[in-house]
């Protein structure tokens, strides 16, 4: 749904880089912070009472065969909230985005799990989507450019009916560098202003048919990368980043946003509509609520 960008600076490797303040503070200490992530994507097909059908993984054999054994073993448990057309359920065919995350254990070894998923139908009925209107991407900051830094910012917007962005929130911002706690939350802040300086003025084609649980407005999430250039995360790869805190406002319906919005795509809209397939199963990135 809509076109995707990013913001992309020729610089360093797409890599978990370590400032001088992180080894201020000792290895050790700072490894604990780091998880790593893969997105996977492929499709799924669910019932009329919300059991998984069938699915696939796109280019399996380019993941790491643990990563298929894992997902073959934990998709097919998922159960969704029915999805209903003209007050009848229906199956639904959606292409799927999946991130695993794993994390170093003490043992050394690495725990795996399904941190977010996403779901988007391969057709929509007419009127019920939102395609993107401007969305012009926002200016790489100068100074986190200079310290070599990048990262993800999760934007949650507040769309009015004429399409304009009334509203605009970082709902979590994640680091591919590693510096002394103030200075990864300066970091934090910087690519969080620069995004919403941007998405304050975009501007969107309304859905007519989402149900959004608003009368006067809807509510889209939009991922925005901050990536340094020279190396493109190739798909089937495992990235290294620090996660950040998740934030929410009192506009925001909870139960739209109760999942992690990690397994959004770069420049993707989000619509958040009561009405799409979406999964009931718990994961790892569920807001609590």
């Amino acid at each position: 749904m809509g076109r995707r960008f990013g913001v992309v600076m020729v610089l360093a490797a797409c890599i978990l880089v370590w400032t001088h303040g992180a080894w201020a503070q000792g290895i050790g200490a700072m490894r604990k912070q780091i998880e790593v992530s893969m997105a996977v994507t492929g499709e799924i097909t669910v019932s009329e009472h919300g059991s998984v059908i069938a699915h696939t993984l796109d280019k399996a054999e380019e993941l790491p065969p643990g990563v298929v054994a894992f997902l073959q073993r934990q998709i097919p448990a998922w159960e969704f909230k029915p999805l209903q057309h003209e007050s009848a359920p229906v199956r639904a065919r959606n292409k799927m985005r999946v991130l695993l995350v794993a994390k170093k254990q003490e043992d050394d070894g690495y725990e795996m799990r399904v941190q977010a998923a996403s779901f988007n139908a391969f057709s929509t009925a007419e009127g019920s989507s939102s395609d993107n209107g401007r969305m012009m991407p926002p200016r790489y900051p100068v100074a986190m450019a200079r310290a070599g830094a990048s990262g993800s910012v999760y934007l949650i917007l507040k769309v009015g009916r004429d399409g304009r962005v009334e509203d605009a929130l970082a709902e979590q911002v994640n680091l591919r560098i590693l510096a002394k706690a103030p200075e990864m939350e300066r970091m934090r802040q910087s690519f969080a202003a620069s995004a919403l300086q941007a998405a304050r003025e975009w501007s969107f084609t309304p859905p007519g048919q989402v149900e959004s649980g608003a009368a006067g407005y809807w509510t889209m999430r939009v991922p925005v990368d901050y990536m340094m250039g020279g190396m493109e995360v190739k798909y089937g790869r495992w990235v290294a980043y620090v996660p950040g805190p998740r934030s929410t406002a009192d506009w925001v319906d909870a139960e739209l946003t109760k999942g992690s919005p990690e397994a959004l795509e770069s420049g993707m809209v989000g619509v958040l509509d009561k009405q799409a397939l979406r999964l009931l199963t718990p994961l790892a990135g569920e807001a609590e609520g």
